[in-house]
């Protein structure tokens, strides 16, 4: 009975885990599109570098993302695929409002959602803790 508890804490942990990277993918793919934005704006011809820049501040949010989930939860890849999955699902969400956009092909659409998954993954990796090769404290020596 133990165990389950156990479990089920550890995929409580997961799941806040994955609540608080989605407020980080949000946030600092936010702050880095307002940046794109204003290098955008200081070109002569923006209109060719919007969608590059765009997904440049959606990956990096997600490597983010990635990154808050496995430092909450302290679990390491697969926090970061949940937290991926959920963000994918959360832009694909939005995908599907009315709003003017891009047409894409359905290969280029689904490689640019399968790589939001990818890149939390990738940022949980960064973000998992390590131990470190040499000790913290000397070894006495006679």
């Amino acid at each position: 009975m133990n165990t389950s508890h156990k479990n089920r804490s550890a995929f409580q942990a997961m799941l806040t885990g994955a609540g608080v990277a989605q407020l980080f993918t949000l946030g600092i793919g936010f702050l880095f599109l307002l940046l794109f934005c204003a290098i955008a704006f200081h070109m002569k011809d923006p209109d060719s570098v919007i969608l590059p820049l765009s997904l440049c501040a959606l990956y990096i949010g997600c490597l983010a993302g990635g990154f808050a989930a496995v430092r909450v939860s302290g679990d390491g890849i697969l926090s970061g695929c949940i937290s991926g999955g959920v963000t994918m699902l959360l832009f694909r969400l939005i995908a599907l409002l009315p709003f003017p956009a891009p047409e894409f092909s359905p290969v280029q659409a689904g490689i640019f959602f399968a790589l939001i998954p990818v890149f939390s993954v990738c940022g949980s990796i960064i973000g998992k803790k390590r131990r470190s090769a040499s000790p913290r404290h000397r070894v006495r020596r006679r």
